[in-house]
C-alpha cells in the first residue's frame, strides 16, 4: 500500500497537474447539470411540480443546460 502511494504520488509530482483546472473540468458540467437539467428533470417527474409542466421557459432552461453542458465538455477535448 505504502508503495503506491509512493508511486502516485511521484507521478503526480512530476506530471504537476495544475490542480485549478482539474476542479474547473470536473465540477463545472457538474454545477450545470445541477442547476440546468435536475430540475427540469424534477418538473417533469415530481406530482407536486406539476403546475409547472407544460410551459416555453422549460424548454429554453433544458436547451440552455444542454449548451451548457456541451460547451464544457468541448472544451476539454484536445
Amino acid at each position: 500500500m505504502a508503495a503506491f502511494i509512493f508511486i502516485t504520488g511521484w507521478i503526480a509530482a512530476v506530471a504537476n497537474p495544475s490542480i485549478l483546472s482539474l476542479i474547473e473540468s470536473l465540477a463545472g458540467p457538474m454545477i450545470a447539470v445541477i442547476l440546468y437539467l435536475m430540475p427540469m428533470y424534477a418538473i417533469r417527474r415530481l406530482p407536486g411540480l406539476e403546475p409547472y409542466r407544460g410551459k416555453i421557459s422549460n424548454v429554453f432552461v433544458t436547451v440552455a443546460g444542454i449548451v451548457a453542458v456541451s460547451g464544457i465538455v468541448y472544451g476539454l477535448l484536445p
